[in-house]
């Protein structure tokens, strides 16, 4: 079975984790000494050797892109279009909205609330299984059309007054190898690119 490497960064904290199949076999965010450091490469040499593979075995890098902090997603999007380029293996681009919705859904609308440079934030909305609503807003903006919802989940970094906290700012990397192994499969020469402020 080919190996998935995943990465998400978009929520500030870095985490890498290897899938082999649908089972994850590494994941740095699970480990003290790892969580949150920034040497991909190191992680990666870790991940490998804990799993005793090879990166010979990998078929499908997953990135997450966004949005969030730009700087350290747009490094963890550098790390896995270097190494699928040097690889010549495809990188999936995952939208971060998606993943934390599809890790947050119970049934319910997920309000999706991360900040952005001030007096914004980027706000979303998923349900039925999908990103349904996505915009780049005043948090004043976010929380008004929040006003109109009866009942939702909330995640992200983001509090709204009169609401539950956030149930998580970062999906599992077992949402992540799901919908990295549903998604449809990208051409070898696809890559990652962040999120700013729109999603295209």
């Amino acid at each position: 079975m080919t190996l998935t490497l995943l990465i998400q960064a978009s929520n500030g904290v870095p985490a890498l984790a290897l899938g082999r199949g649908e089972e994850i076999v590494f994941d740095s965010s699970k480990d003290e000494a790892l969580n949150g450091s920034r040497d991909y490469r190191m992680l990666l040499e870790t991940g490998l050797a804990r799993s005793q593979s090879t990166l010979a075995e990998l078929g499908l890098i997953a990135c997450d892109i966004g949005p969030g902090g730009l700087g350290v997603t747009r490094t963890a999007a550098a790390f896995a279009n270097a190494l699928g380029f040097a690889r010549h293996v495809p990188v999936q681009a995952l939208p971060a909205f998606i993943l934390l919705g599809a890790d947050v859904d119970r049934g319910k609308p997920v309000a999706l609330l991360r900040r952005a440079a001030r007096p914004h934030v980027h706000f979303g909305i998923y349900a039925d299984g999908k990103l349904a609503h996505y915009e780049h807003c005043t948090a004043q903006n976010a929380q008004d059309y929040l006003s109109d919802l009866e009942d939702y989940d909330l995640a992200g970094n983001v509090e709204v007054e009169g609401h539950a906290a956030p149930l998580t700012n970062m999906a599992t990397m077992e949402t992540m190898l799901k919908l990295a192994l549903t998604a449809p499969l990208p051409d070898a020469e696809a890559r990652a690119y962040p999120i700013v402020e729109v999603l295209e």
